[in-house]
């Protein structure tokens, strides 16, 4: 199994950081790809063309590595928000429609499709889940018994924050059965989970990099499959993503044809010299360790999270509807109201909203970390 490798990021030994699903904290290698990229805006009469292209593309390259994509297959976007807003703005809906999701999906793959339906006339359906059924079953479900046309369900793999799994596969096959579009937010599981999107085949994918895949804030990717890399509309407008937009002379001819694959899908000053360095040695970092080998270190984590929390009598989801990376443990009447802040206090940080606390290691953890966490809340909530 995959050691421990905390000495590659700078973690004092007194803090106890278990909140990847909120942020994770960025190698030391990372650390010094971006400042080399801070540099480069620092001598602009150095750049050439190439400034513009390279770090794009190899970027673009590791991020498809791991979702099972194609290089050209992946767009460069500042945002998840970003993603999910221009898969809105392409996938069909029909007024009288409706677009499906699971009850409380994270706001960054909520809001858009509020917003669109408004536009569309179409309406959005909220689907719940009692403790003992699969996410996967009732979205099923729902896209089956729908009295309305479904135009698009709105897919992951796993609930932001209760940390149960959903069948992705099993909702592709409903929702293509339907005809409706999947729209898919991986932000939550691309780095951690081993995934192949040949497999699922959603319309659009959008992950960013500041969580599972140890890289900087403000940067995200979009897969988006064959049939909108021919048709699909942008958001923005510029050269970057147009054909001959790296010409000397761009300005003097209107290029109306698009660059190749998911590129029409680029965002605007996507070459950040400063951000995708740090994307890039990181997500190098990770496919070096092998997407196998950081999901098993990450079961055996998790796994160790429940023995401790079930030791204590604490409750969650159910074992078998558990998300193998990420623990949403319930305390129940052990909960305080100042918990958060005082856990805080003794260096240990986790998530928590309400009575749940949702716990999230990565490399950089080991048995240690978790046995701490749960011997301070031992004390906190004694």
């Amino acid at each position: 199994m995959l050691t421990c490798q905390k000495h590659l990021f700078s973690i004092p030994d007194d803090v106890t950081y278990l909140d990847v699903a909120y942020m994770s904290p960025i190698p030391k290698s990372a650390v010094e790809a971006g400042i080399k990229g801070v540099q480069v805006k620092a001598a602009p009469w150095e750049m050439t063309i190439n400034s513009y292209y390279d770090d794009v593309e190899k970027a673009r390259a590791l991020a498809a590595s791991f979702i099972g994509a194609q290089t050209d297959d992946i767009a460069i976007v500042p945002a998840t928000s970003y993603g999910i807003a221009l898969a809105a703005g392409n996938v069909p809906l029909t007024a009288g429609s409706v677009i499906l999701m699971m009850e409380n999906e994270h706001t960054s793959h909520r809001y858009a499709w509020y917003e669109v339906a408004k536009q569309k006339g179409a309406r959005v359906v909220t689907v719940p889940r009692s403790p003992d059924e699969t996410w996967s079953d009732c979205l099923v479900a729902a896209i089956r018994n729908s009295q309305a046309p479904v135009s698009v369900v709105a897919g992951t793999i796993v609930h932001w924050f209760e940390g149960t799994h959903v069948d992705i596969e099993a909702v592709a096959e409903a929702s293509r059965a339907a005809g409706a579009s999947l729209v898919m937010d991986g932000t939550q599981w691309v780095g951690a989970v081993p995934f192949d999107v040949t497999r699922v085949r959603p319309d659009f994918l959008t992950f960013a990099t500041y969580k599972f895949l140890l890289g900087p804030y403000r940067l995200a990717f979009l897969y988006a499959n064959q049939d909108w890399q021919k048709t699909g509309r942008p958001l923005e407008f510029h050269s970057w993503n147009r054909a001959g937009g790296e010409r000397s002379d761009f300005y003097l001819e209107t290029m109306l044809d698009y660059q190749p694959g998911a590129r029409r899908f680029d965002m605007g000053e996507r070459s950040d010299f400063a951000v995708l360095p740090i994307a890039i040695d990181s997500m190098q970092l990770l496919q070096q360790w092998g997407s196998k080998a950081v999901h098993e270190r990450l079961l055996w984590l998790n796994r160790l999270i429940w023995q401790e929390a079930e030791q204590r009598g604490y409750s969650g989801p159910i074992e078998a509807l558990r998300a193998g990376h990420i623990s949403v443990v319930d305390l129940g009447e052990r909960y305080r109201d100042d918990l958060a802040r005082r856990l805080r206090e003794q260096k240990a940080f986790v998530t928590i909203r309400g009575s749940k606390m949702r716990i999230t290691p990565h490399v950089y953890n080991d048995e240690g970390d978790i046995r701490t966490l749960f011997e301070i809340i031992d004390t906190l909530t004694r």
